[in-house]
């Protein structure tokens, strides 16, 4: 595991490091039951992988994501009153060259991860009630931990100042936990991890298999 602490997250050098690789948003399009040939996020990595990299231009930031950045700074001095623990902003850590992830926090320690949520009210007052891991996140929550054995635990925060019953819900999940990444598949979290690790590195595999099936059909010169 690879912790990049100057890189900042947002900036364009951290989109294009980004480029071609899974993180935190990408893990759940990794966790299906189908052939991974069949889902759209191998024909996504495939076409930036031989696509160059463009920045993007006027890219749009919705009024809730903008409210989640502005509040995450707040979100994050609440989550350390609570817990004690001081947690450090990194850019991007890293398993491998093709499997990564962006944290809202790493304890000094290197052994804690944080995921902060600055939901809207009625979105918080759900996560509130059910006391859960939302399953929205699950697998954005297990691929930190697959990052390496040394994360022992993560932080789930969810953060909303103006909902005065309990403006921030926190969870610890460690990696002996189970929890459920559908409404149907429940599961430990190491076990988890070690399936993403899996799955990640055959789609590279099986992306690569692909990549030169295409080059030798155009250096022979022959159909499709």
């Amino acid at each position: 595991m690879k912790i990049n602490y100057k890189l900042q997250q947002g900036s364009e050098e951290w989109h294009e490091l980004k480029y071609t690789k899974i993180g935190g948003t990408r893990a759940k399009s990794i966790m299906v039951k189908k052939g991974i040939e069949e889902s759209a996020i191998f024909d996504e990595i495939m076409s930036e992988r031989n696509t160059f990299y463009l920045p993007e231009e006027d890219s749009f930031i919705s009024s809730a994501m903008q409210r989640g950045n502005d509040l995450e700074p707040l979100a994050l001095e609440n989550v350390e009153a609570e817990t004690g623990i001081k947690f450090n902003s990194a850019g991007w850590i890293s398993r491998n060259a093709n499997h990564g992830h962006s944290p809202d926090g790493i304890s000094e320690c290197e052994t804690i991860g944080l995921e902060v949520k600055c939901p809207s009210a009625k979105v918080h007052n759900s996560y509130v009630r059910n006391g859960v891991l939302p399953i929205e996140y699950a697998c954005q929550v297990v691929n930190l931990f697959a990052m390496s054995d040394k994360i022992k635990s993560v932080y789930f925060a969810s953060f909303n100042p103006d909902y005065l019953l309990m403006p921030l819900f926190l969870l610890e999940i460690k990696r002996t936990d189970e929890i459920n990444i559908s409404k149907k598949d429940c599961a430990k979290v190491s076990e988890l991890a070690t399936e993403l690790n899996n799955k990640t590195d055959n789609l590279y595999k099986l992306i690569e298999a692909e990549e030169s099936r295409i080059k030798s059909i155009i250096n022979n010169k022959t159909k499709f």
